[in-house]
């Protein structure tokens, strides 16, 4: 009854907050995929979703009008085209910089060889606590917070996700530059690109954050894909170079072939492969006997696509799949149950807290952006609409998968 209930709202709510859809021809687009990613967009509690095509807007939605909301993580992606400007400016001397030529106490041991690359790539090493809000927040300057963390890896040695880390990156900024980095935000790119409503959180030190804490509208926020898009060059001024760009697309390490330099890279198609191989290995390791006799009828199967994964999970393993994969696989090592087999890059994103989405396809000349407020009734198993970016992709690949 409940899901008659919910579609029955969903069609109301298209009814009353129509989507604003331009005459462009989109024949080119999956009519049906589209549909369906604008149902999604109403049921996941959006406040905003907007869809491009050769710059030209197809598709503009607000939940109650057009509004001013923080990318949270999604800044890093902007904060990486910025580190190409400095590039192109000649502020910086190169990504392989040592960090140490802006902030001499790290010239001493293992820090001394931490590279930009090392930040933009999350290679660094620095001791890394994944939730923003245990340290970095409650800290008066994160700047100091992270030139004063310990290592806890050789840098360029793993991949891990570091906030801290690419805070980092302002102080470089202000150090190249002399300006704090969202004045310098300001003259090099929000000027030309006429953004003018904009908010950037800054910590008691009035030192902005590089990982979260610029507020942009959707438009404004779409952008800076725009400016992917074009290779660096806004109305014919080259603002990053061409080769920045594609460097900052490309895989940007060893070890994640899905993480670029602050952007997120996103394959046409993801396989999930259990192999016999693998499932040896579970037993060397001494997984219990009983998880894995679940896992026999899918030995040398393969899932297409991470909804059909969950879904295969929860029907093998039920409801609490994931805390059954994390106690019998990762604390035993194995990061995945299933191996992952990826097909042909198809685009590019950045993602934020919440669920904040900019979206770009290359082949396409498309760009997408969702955003959600931060709100009391938010719910993370459906409001954060984690797969919008591979609908976004089913646009123009009808069997993409992620």
């Amino acid at each position: 009854m409940k899901t008659v209930e919910n579609k029955l709202l969903i069609i109301l709510a298209l009814l009353i907050i129509p989507f604003s859809v331009e005459s462009q021809d989109l024949n080119s687009l999956n009519r049906d995929a589209l549909n369906e990613l604008k149902e999604e967009v109403i049921a996941t509690n959006s406040d905003a979703f907007l869809l491009m095509k050769d710059d030209s807007l197809l598709v503009e939605w607000y939940s109650d009008g057009p509004q001013k909301i923080e990318l949270m993580s999604g800044l890093k992606s902007v904060v990486a085209l910025g580190v190409g400007r400095l590039l192109y400016q000649q502020k910086i001397d190169s990504l392989d910089q040592p960090v140490h030529s802006y902030f001499p106490e790290w010239k001493q041991g293992r820090k001394k060889d931490i590279t930009i690359r090392h930040l933009l790539n999350h290679t660094s090493g620095l001791q890394n606590v994944s939730n923003a809000g245990v340290e970095i927040y409650p800290s008066p300057n994160a700047l100091q917070l992270a030139l004063t963390a310990e290592l806890t890896s050789d840098p360029g040695a793993e991949f891990s996700y570091n906030n801290k880390a690419v805070n980092l990156l302002a102080g470089i900024f202000q150090k190249a530059t002399g300006k704090r980095m969202d004045h310098y935000f300001r003259d090099e790119f929000f000027r030309p690109l006429h953004i003018t409503d904009y908010k950037w959180y800054l910590d008691k030190s009035e030192t902005p954050h590089a990982m979260a804490g610029l507020e942009l509208s959707a438009r404004d926020f779409a952008k800076f894909g725009q400016l992917v898009l074009h290779k660096g060059i806004w109305n014919d001024n080259q603002l990053v170079s061409e080769d920045y760009i594609n460097e900052m697309l490309e895989q940007g390490q060893t070890y994640y072939p899905l993480s670029g330099l602050l952007w997120w890279r996103m394959p046409e198609y993801v396989h999930y492969n259990l192999t016999k191989e693998r499932i040896e290995d579970f037993i060397k390791a001494g997984i219990d006997s009983s998880i894995l006799n679940k896992l026999e009828p899918l030995q040398e199967s393969s899932i297409n696509g991470i909804d059909s994964y969950r879904q295969t999970m929860q029907k093998v393993f039920g409801s609490d799949w994931r805390e059954i994969r994390d106690k019998n696989f990762r604390q035993n090592g194995f990061e995945n149950i299933f191996k992952k087999e990826y097909g042909p890059i198809a685009g590019y994103y950045a993602e934020g807290y919440l669920g904040q989405y900019l979206v770009v396809i290359p082949g396409a000349n498309l760009v997408a952006v969702r955003q959600i407020q931060r709100k009391e009734s938010y719910n993370s198993e459906t409001d954060n609409f984690q797969h919008f970016r591979y609908r976004v992709l089913n646009l123009v690949f009808d069997n993409a998968s992620q």
